[in-house]
């Protein structure tokens, strides 16, 4: 029986090599389409409106997209003793900054100005400081790692890829709550999938951390599925409200 290494850094090397490369392809090829289609379908929505801060969702969603082509590589390369772990590297780093340019789109869009005095300026300096180190993090982090031990230390990244992934479910659970209170001001329950598609992929990122103290093969496929489902979600939801927008404008040119 083949010992596990307790510093898997791929949750997919987990599984049996022969049928791991073909999973990983599919679920890589679905999850790079799907963040692709939402980045598109956000940059539209940005360069129609003018929004500065929309634009963190488009980049966000295709630096995820990217995230998700370099983890497949690492699996690619899983013997290589250089690619492997920097692959690995690239990938973790791409993907929490990606969750922290949408937490900043958020962040921008429900900032509230009002206010006088003391308040406004503690307000002011929080606007300035916590989007720099929200950002900050998912690259100064790992760059501090490899500083370190720039042999790539199996053991160190293993670890790292447990706090970078504590780090994006406590960025994911700040998006989950800025969506629900943006549309609870809104009165839009129409659009109550938005929040419930983070919440997916919040459970992805749980899962994984999950994965990582037990090497469970269970919870890096539902990591998957909740990463795909909740992709696909945003796509649902960017398809309807772009139905619903025709529709509107095919009425009043009917009108």
């Amino acid at each position: 029986m083949a010992l596990v290494d307790p510093n898997v850094l791929n949750p997919f090397v987990l599984m049996n090599l022969a049928v791991a490369p073909v999973l990983a392809a599919v679920i890589t090829a679905i999850s790079v389409s799907l963040s692709l289609m939402i980045s598109r379908y956000f940059f539209k929505s940005y360069t129609f409106s003018g929004f500065g801060y929309l634009l963190g969702l488009p980049v966000g969603f295709a630096f995820l997209g990217a995230s998700f082509l370099f983890e497949a590589s690492s699996l690619i390369y899983n013997a290589d003793p250089l690619l492997y772990p920097a692959f690995f590297w690239i990938q973790m780093s791409l993907q929490s900054e990606a969750f922290a340019l949408i937490a900043l789109s958020y962040y921008y869009k429900n900032s509230d100005t009002s206010g006088s005095g003391m308040r406004l300026r503690v307000r002011d300096m929080l606007v300035t400081i916590l989007p720099l180190v929200m950002v900050a993090i998912p690259f100064v982090v790992p760059t501090f790692a490899l500083a370190s031990e720039p042999y790539f230390n199996y053991a160190g990244l293993a670890d790292l890829s447990f706090y970078m992934r504590i780090f994006n479910i406590a960025v994911i659970g700040y998006i989950f709550k800025n969506t629900i209170v943006s549309l609870v001001k809104a009165a839009n329950v129409k659009l109550l999938y938005v929040p419930a598609a983070f919440a997916l992929l919040w459970l992805e990122q749980y899962s994984l951390v999950l994965a990582y103290f037990d090497n469970s093969i269970g919870a890096v496929i539902g990591s998957a599925a909740a990463r795909i489902a909740g992709l696909a979600l945003f796509v649902y939801i960017m398809h309807s409200v772009t139905s619903r927008r025709r529709i509107e404008i095919e009425a009043r040119k009917a009108a």
